[in-house]
């Protein structure tokens, strides 16, 4: 099986307060590499709870990136991978709380609980918790600790596997124990699932179902966010860097102004080093039209008036987003890292 095992630490009740984060990368059933974090949370509030459950405390976090600044080592480890936490919506929720925070868009991906697939392959054990999963399994490690907790999720989905006598894809194990992956998909997240079970009830539509709003986002994906943060100058070697394809291949987009910190050139230098496609007015076909620095209003209604041409001639209304400089910035890999 490939995927990579993620856990969080917290550091008070808000999903956004990431402390400590861990990935480990499995590669043909085999642990073949591990990342672990420690990150500043927003305004580095620590409740004493979170301190007493994992340890961490301000002044550990003090120097250490914020989750803005992990994201472009973060975002190549988990790009096209499935994830696997346990209890994995609260992992989800905080990886998203968090990006969030930095109006930092996330992809899409599907993931994981090591929860419910050894609720599936040892039904009727009294506890399902990761330190009593571990007990049973004989593992040692030190609960609460971000790389320990991710490295224990990861044998046991490697534990539930060996329970098929062989090695096999995660698709052949979903369907052997019966459940569905979960997925967060444009802004919603879905949970894993029995097969056969609607998931209506574990859908999202940017909540986390504790009162935060995991990815900010709206329906479309995009991360709106009501702070008053100042954004600011876009660094291209920052952007280039950080990706790791052509994020904007294929998309079609009007500048209606340059990116903050850059001219015109170069912000359509920028753009079309990451594959877009710029235009000089808008159409039907226009993806995205970015307005920097000014009212989005007039660009909005330039953009209402061809879907309603487009209606009247009875074709498909297209989908044309109009966006924020800070949305547009969520975008792109190492674009929200300059927010101040």
């Amino acid at each position: 099986m490939d995927f990579v095992a993620i856990d969080f630490e917290t550091a008070n009740h808000r999903a956004n307060s990431a402390c400590q984060l861990a990935a480990v990368v499995v590669r043909n059933s085999q642990i073949v590499d591990e990342h672990c974090w420690l990150i500043r949370p927003p305004s580095n509030q620590f409740s004493r709870f979170n301190i007493a459950v994992h340890g961490i405390r301000p002044a550990d976090v003090a120097d250490a990136p914020k989750m803005s600044g992990i994201w472009p080592e973060l975002q190549p480890i988990i790009q096209q991978q499935v994830l696997v936490a346990h209890n994995a919506r609260f992992d989800v929720s905080v990886l998203l709380s968090s990006l969030g925070e930095y109006s930092i868009a996330c992809h899409d991906f599907d993931f994981h609980c090591t929860r419910a697939l050894a609720r599936a392959a040892w039904p009727g054990r009294p506890r399902y918790g990761l330190k009593p999963l571990g007990i049973y399994l004989g593992l040692q490690f030190k609960h609460h600790d971000a790389l320990e907790d991710a490295r224990v999720c990861a044998k046991i989905a490697l534990a539930v596997e060996s329970l098929m006598g062989e090695s096999v894809t995660l698709e052949t194990l979903e369907e052997h124990m019966g459940i569905r992956r979960g997925h967060y998909r444009g802004g919603s997240v879905v949970s894993p699932r029995s097969k056969g079970t609607s998931g209506s009830s574990n859908r999202t539509s940017g909540s986390s179902g504790d009162g935060s709003r995991p990815g900010r986002s709206d329906r479309w994906g995009f991360p709106v966010s009501n702070n008053a943060k100042p954004l600011g100058s876009v660094c291209p070697e920052t952007v280039r860097q950080s990706c790791v394809d052509k994020p904007l291949s294929g998309k079609k987009i009007v500048m209606l102004g340059p990116l903050r910190g850059l001219n015109m050139e170069d912000t359509q230098r920028l753009l079309t080093d990451l594959g877009a496609q710029l235009e000089t007015q808008i159409s039907a076909s226009t993806n995205y039209v970015v307005v920097p620095g000014i009212s989005i209003a007039d660009a909005q209604q330039q953009v209402d008036t061809i879907k309603a041409h487009t209606a009247q001639s009875g074709l498909p209304a297209p989908h044309i987003r109009v966006l924020s400089e800070r949305q547009f910035r969520a975008l792109l890999p190492g674009g929200a890292i300059s927010i101040q």
